[in-house]
């Protein structure tokens, strides 16, 4: 790798590291929550450890006066910051970011993971838990919205198997969706979450090849999923694929074995979208944004006064429609401007159109001076419009962080007719990688 391209890699992950730093530090009302930009949220209800406002401890009573079954008020200790790590690691290595939602509130004053009527004893632990399960639904929507599917990984602690996973699935039930379209590989199997678990060294439990059938419908524990994949899974008319993540104490209490835990899971988060949301190819959508075209009839193109409709027919997308635009007077400008959804190398293309209908050439600016802006950083393209028109070239490749914005303009700098005018077309801004 060339000293340049070093610097400026070296620069991006300084950037996004910086990012995620200021991500960390943001959480309302006692609920941790991250806007994510992959179909994957990550949530984990129990590892808080601070009080909401004056409520008390809870004592086992829920609000029919009833005594709770498997009463708990101990926090399932390191899986706040297991969550938070697998999404910043996620983030570090492949740039995009899993939507997470924690608790900061203990266990001890409100259980997040139990329904209403058990979580909490008064009327202001209500709002932080109501808080804490409205991000989810929030989330959820979002992602059913601009992904159409989705997963939600719940991460929790448990004690009576301290070197194992436990898989939570509700049997099945939370996966629905998943398992009807991919079947139980999907969840087991090779690209699964736990066959790549089992794969990576951990013991999991049921194992890989208990899966629930008709002779033996609940091969997971007691602890096979609470009230977040049992509300929020696939089986709900509103919801995702759910899958709970029990993690005993012997990962959670090692620091090694914590730091192995959630880098494996980025990379795992990594591999089921591949195998499961993007046909096997990163490049495709979820696993790399979506390429964003910027022309005359979208959002973020703008022009001077003095540009007008060419009659090139290779224009994009073609002839006819959306017809690209000259100028011929000097000081006339365009710009294309795309705001970045997620921190890495983009590839910035531009596309002009040169033929006539007749199949001959226009005679088009020869020095043609594309500036492409990012933050503060500004590089100049010189390009010959008159030669392979019609088509996506590539322009340059720059560095940006999620939150910028990537701009991209051309001005006319002389005189002179349609014969050697500057045409302004399309631009597009593709996801390169970190």
């Amino acid at each position: 790798m060339k000293k340049s391209q070093r610097l400026i890699k070296s620069y991006l992950l300084a950037s996004i590291a910086l990012l995620a730093h200021s991500v960390h530090a943001e959480s309302e009302n006692l609920v941790y929550a991250i806007q994510g930009t992959i179909p994957v949220l990550i949530t984990a209800p129990h590892g808080g450890n601070d009080q909401p406002g004056s409520v008390s401890i809870r004592t086992g009573v829920d609000s029919n006066g009833i005594i709770i079954e498997d009463f708990n008020i101990v926090k399932d200790s390191w899986t706040k910051t297991i969550a938070k790590d697998i999404q910043s690691k996620f983030q570090q290595k492949y740039g995009g970011v899993p939507y997470i939602v924690a608790a900061d509130f203990h266990r001890k004053y409100i259980d997040a993971n139990r329904p209403e009527h058990q979580a909490f004893e008064s009327a202001e632990a209500k709002f932080y838990y109501e808080i804490y399960h409205n991000k989810i639904n929030e989330f959820i929507a979002d992602i059913q919205q601009k992904f159409g599917q989705g997963i939600l990984l719940d991460i929790h602690g448990q004690a009576q198997h301290p070197s194992k996973i436990l898989r939570g699935t509700r049997n099945g039930f939370a996966v629905e969706k998943l398992v009807a379209t991919h079947g139980w590989d999907a969840v087991v199997g090779e690209q699964g979450f736990f066959g790549l678990l089992s794969q990576q060294g951990f013991s999991i439990q049921p194992t890989n090849s208990q899966i629930p059938t008709t002779s033996s419908p609940t091969p997971e524990s007691s602890l096979s999923g609470g009230t977040t994949i049992k509300f929020n899974g696939s089986h709900n008319a509103i919801g995702i694929d759910a899958i709970q993540f029990e993690l005993g104490s012997d990962i959670r209490f090692s620091s090694s074995e914590r730091e192995l835990f959630s880098d494996h899971m980025a990379d795992n988060i990594r591999t089921f979208m591949n195998s499961f949301y993007c046909n096997g190819n990163n490049a495709n959508y979820p696993c790399s944004p979506k390429t964003i075209i910027v022309d005359r009839d979208y959002k973020g193109y703008f022009e001077s006064n003095d540009w007008q409709s060419s009659s090139a027919v290779d224009n994009y997308p073609y002839k006819s429609l959306s017809k690209s635009r000259y100028a011929d007077q000097a000081g006339e400008r365009a710009s294309w401007t795309s705001a970045v959804s997620q921190s890495g190398q983009y590839n910035v293309y531009a596309w002009w159109a040169n033929t006539k209908s007749s199949g001959a050439k226009y005679n088009r600016d020869g020095s043609a001076e594309y500036v492409v802006s990012t933050g503060s950083n500004n590089v100049v393209i010189t390009k010959n419009q008159n030669s392979a028109g019609g088509q996506w070239l590539l322009l340059t490749t720059v560095a940006a962080v999620q939150g910028d914005t990537i701009k991209v303009s051309l001005t006319r700098e002389h005189d002179g007719d349609q014969g050697s005018a500057t045409v302004a077309d399309a631009m597009a801004f593709t996801w390169a990688g970190l």
